[in-house]
């Protein structure tokens, strides 16, 4: 999870219209069988895309994010150019206390 958060982040601070001191925002949330990650920048004229050379010196982490997470895509609004993935994994129990949302208590 985190080479792919380092990876998108990195992209979007040196290949977006965000380089040079801009704006990029990064959100994650869990949710439970599965970590959805947001990372917002000012966009480009080129969409990312994947690079398929593997000597390549660069352009491997949108080849990782296709290869590690379950699903991921680019979309493009008012807000800019948001590059998302989701990210499974295997929900344990938690004990109740952790449970939200939590039962209310008899007063």
């Amino acid at each position: 999870m985190t080479l792919l958060v380092s990876g998108v982040v990195t992209n979007s601070v040196i290949h977006s219209d965000s380089r040079g001191g801009g704006k990029v925002t990064l959100a994650l949330a869990d949710c439970y069988a599965f970590v959805h990650v947001d990372v917002v920048d000012a966009g480009s004229r080129t969409a990312p895309r994947l690079c398929g050379e593997l000597l390549a010196e660069g352009g491997r982490g949108l080849m990782l994010v296709d290869l590690i997470s379950a699903r991921w895509g680019v979309h493009d609004d008012e807000a800019g150019r948001t590059l998302w993935f989701e990210v499974d994994y295997e929900p344990r129990d938690a004990p109740a206390s952790l449970r939200f949302p939590r039962p209310r208590q008899p007063t």
